[in-house]
């Protein structure tokens, strides 16, 4: 996200812009994963809002299916992924 807002993480002026549940940051990861299907190719997401159960449903609305996982996060994110429907 810090690469794709530029925005470092550290810098609390700019701190509003580091989520991945910022809209321009989901509407990259909708393209990026509409684009893998389309080629074949599979799209994952890895690091903590891969298994942050408020991002989840975000992150599979815009497309993704494959999350990474800390297994300390595992039941939260099944139980976030549980919730939605798509």
């Amino acid at each position: 996200t810090q690469y794709v807002m530029a925005a470092a993480r550290d810098n609390a002026s700019v701190a509003h812009l580091n989520s991945v549940r910022h809209p321009a940051v989901l509407r990259l990861i909708a393209s990026v994963a509409a684009f893998g299907r389309a080629q074949k190719i599979p799209v994952s997401l890895c690091g903590d809002a891969g298994g942050d159960p408020a991002s989840i449903p975000a992150l599979i609305e815009a497309g993704l299916r494959d999350l990474s996982v800390v297994p300390a996060q595992l039941a939260m994110a099944k139980a976030a992924i549980a919730d939605v429907s798509i």
